[in-house]
């Protein structure tokens, strides 16, 4: 009887029909998170003469929304090692499209910002278990590009977000339902569609390994095998008899509680892994501020352009806007074409910014590709410190974050391939985690000091991404295809 392992099986199978639709619901699934992470620098701009929102206020609503993230991530890490992936997305989903239905019915931004808070528990939820989820069924020279591919999903979000804003429905002689409700209501229909196909999809084979459950896992390869060579190829057919025991399994524990979590999240601080888990952790903290705490606020700083009417430095124009007391509930209550354009640039940068990474995994790997992206990152906020146009500020703006966020998912591919299936959902949670926190810092910060010395708030950036050039560099080389055994 033929043994393989469950990576063998999978590059013997291939990437089929069942593949794809995976990959289509992860897609969607990925585009519904960033909807919710990126959507709310537009909403916001739109709901400022409704909430009042300012700067400080701006800050808050980030750090309520990415604190709920960072105080639930790793315990969604831990559910999805211990329920499923798949099962896990499709509760953490469905929470998360409810608590935001609710808060784009709030009247006032107290009650708003309450279940932001409550929306934002669920979101590390599917933002985390999406990866793992597909990164299993994916064989192992495919997985970095499979992933850069689901990257493409935020460049599609930020693109999607930018719709019509005029839109104002009245319903009744006091209550007018305006463009940004409809907004958020549109945010959720990739998670819909997200849902609807993980209820067709099986579990991850490789959670089933880690938790015992070979006979299962078996079966889910069957399925993949039929959906890529086709009804009549079996695995038996291929020589694949069954499958070989993971080396590791979850450590068993009497305790209960925080104390089992503490107990089934410490082999990850053991050496081998805790050289790659600390390198990649501290990456993405300084790559979530960058990308993600710095994006939310794009739209709102080129706002500022908008009324100003110059062609400024992106500094001078926010530091004469402060001088003449122009804050964003005075400002007209609607997004203008060019702040809307922003946005879809930013989106379409996303994108093509995933098809250079794609087109550099031919020639280089992915430590290369990092090491790059830092850099165009780094020139693109020096950029600001100099260039007027509005246009080149625009492109000051994308090449500053835009790098940052492509670079995430590509970072945490590193960590999945490092880390055992029972411990890869809580490691991940876990970096992801730390990333948040650095969305947290990142949105006090901008809060806090753009209008005190814009350039040092813009230069801290180039800073942390100078960081990530250092961190990366101490990756091991990973060559072409990301061998595991460079980790």
């Amino acid at each position: 009887m033929v043994e393989y392992s469950i990576d063998d099986a999978l590059n013997v199978i291939g990437f089929g029909r069942l593949h794809y639709l995976i990959f289509f619901g992860c897609f969607t699934q990925q585009m519904f998170v960033s909807n919710e992470q990126f959507g709310i620098s537009l909403v916001i701009v739109a709901a400022s003469c409704d909430y009042y929102v300012d700067e400080h206020r701006m800050s808050w609503l980030m750090v309520a929304t990415f604190a709920a993230q960072a105080c639930s991530s790793h315990f969604m890490g831990y559910q999805a090692d211990k329920i499923g992936r798949r099962k896990l997305m499709l509760i953490a989903s469905m929470s998360c499209m409810t608590a935001s239905f609710i808060s784009s019915l709030m009247p006032e931004f107290w009650s708003f910002l309450v279940m932001r808070f409550i929306m934002g528990i669920f979101v590390p939820g599917p933002g985390m278990a999406v990866l793992t989820y597909l990164s299993e069924f994916t064989k192992f020279k495919l997985r970095p590009k499979v992933i850069n591919f689901l990257y493409y999903a935020i460049g599609v979000s930020l693109m999607y977000m930018a719709g019509k804003q005029d839109i104002r429905v009245k319903i009744h002689k006091n209550y007018a339902i305006t463009s940004w409700r409809i907004l958020m209501w549109l945010q959720l229909v990739p998670g819909i569609v997200s849902c609807i196909i993980f209820t067709c999809t099986p579990e991850s084979p490789k959670y089933y390994l880690s938790v015992g459950k070979p006979d299962k896992a078996y079966a889910v390869l069957e399925k993949c095998c039929r959906s890529s060579k086709g009804k009549d190829v079996t695995l038996k057919s291929l020589g694949i008899d069954s499958l070989r025991p993971p080396e590791t399994y979850a450590l068993e524990t009497t305790k209960t509680g925080c104390a089992r979590v503490w107990e089934e999240t410490k082999p990850i601080f053991t050496p081998p892994i805790l050289k790659p888990m600390m390198l990649i952790t501290v990456t993405l903290f300084l790559l979530f501020a960058t990308g993600f705490g710095l994006t939310v606020w794009i739209p709102r700083a080129l706002k500022w352009g908008n009324d100003i009417h110059k062609e400024l430095i992106l500094c001078d124009m926010i530091d004469e806007a402060h001088a003449k007391n122009i804050t964003f509930t005075e400002s007209p209550c609607h997004l203008s074409m060019r702040t809307l354009h922003a946005s879809i640039y930013l989106g379409a940068c996303a994108i093509l910014f995933s098809v250079l990474i794609t087109v550099l995994f031919v020639w280089t790997h992915r430590k290369i590709i990092l090491l790059l992206m830092a850099s165009l990152s780094v020139a693109g906020g020096l950029m600001l410190n100099f260039v007027k146009i509005h246009e080149l500020v625009i492109v000051g703006c994308v090449f500053l974050t835009v790098p940052a966020l492509s670079s995430i998912r590509l970072a945490l591919s590193v960590l999945i391939d490092a880390i055992p299936t029972h411990l890869r959902s809580k490691a991940v949670s876990l970096a992801t985690m730390f990333g948040r926190v650095g969305v947290l810092v990142a949105s006090m910060y901008v809060g806090y000091t753009l209008s005190w010395n814009c350039f040092v708030t813009f230069n801290m950036f180039v800073v942390f991404m100078t960081g990530v050039i250092l961190l990366v560099s101490l990756l091991p080389f990973d060559g072409r295809t990301g061998s595991r055994t460079a980790l």
